[in-house]
């Protein structure tokens, strides 16, 4: 016998799925455009869910900054999700590898889609892919901080050894010209040296004298005479 509930339950409308969301991936993005620029053109093809571009590297920027070009934020990479992914693959059929157009001299008319639709693709998928990468980026960098601090540290105990060695070469020059400067002179030395010096012009005069007064020998003067 069916019951109330029963008959109630086969009343109850089956519930439809609706269209079912496509994602497709820019490979690249042209220079200097934002999201709000990319949501504008893709909004004409049709309703569009998330979009997220991927920023590039700060330090490429910085780099760029510091080398005279512009400091503009840049995206590398992104994610448009339209609300029905029949739409997301003609929206990829149609524009892959076309010039973006628009108004003829705008910024962008000249650059190139490049872009694919990614079947089976959801949008955990990308929420997880991007925080593996950034966990992927956040140990990079801790491995380089690491090694940089390293490197440091290193320099820096070659730097002490350095100056150690410097402060004990300086120490043995001070001990040896200090060493030679009060090297004492005897007293026995200082004695002769002063006497040598007093003699030596009274032995000159004495020698000097000896030749003036020394008398020639009478045999020699009579020797002369006689001839």
């Amino acid at each position: 016998m069916e019951t109330e509930s029963d008959s109630k339950e086969c009343e109850l409308p089956l519930k439809k799925s609706g269209p079912k969301p496509g994602i497709i991936y820019l490979s690249s993005i042209p220079p200097y455009m934002k999201p709000n620029k990319v949501r504008n053109i893709m909004s004409q093809y049709g309703e569009i869910g998330k979009i997220y571009l991927q920023p590039e590297d700060a330090e490429i920027r910085k780099r760029r900054k510091v080398g005279g070009g512009s400091g503009k934020k840049k995206f590398t990479e992104g994610w448009v999700e339209f609300k029905k992914k029949r739409i997301a693959k003609a929206v990829v059929q149609s524009l892959n590898g076309n010039i973006i157009g628009g108004k003829k001299g705008s910024y962008y008319h000249d650059d190139i889609w490049a872009m694919k639709y990614l079947p089976r693709f959801k949008w955990s998928n990308l929420t997880e892919k991007l925080a593996y990468d950034s966990a992927v980026r956040k140990k990079k960098l801790q491995q380089e901080m690491t090694q940089v601090k390293k490197e440091t540290n290193f320099f820096l105990e070659q730097v002490d050894k350095n100056k150690q060695i410097s402060a004990i070469k300086r120490k043995r020059e001070e001990k040896q010209s200090t060493s030679h400067k009060d090297t004492p002179v005897t007293a026995g030395e200082d004695k002769t040296d002063s006497m040598n010096s007093s003699k030596a012009p009274k032995q000159r005069k004495l020698a000097q004298s000896s030749l003036r007064t020394k008398p020639i020998p009478s045999d020699i003067l009579s020797s002369v005479f006689t001839q």
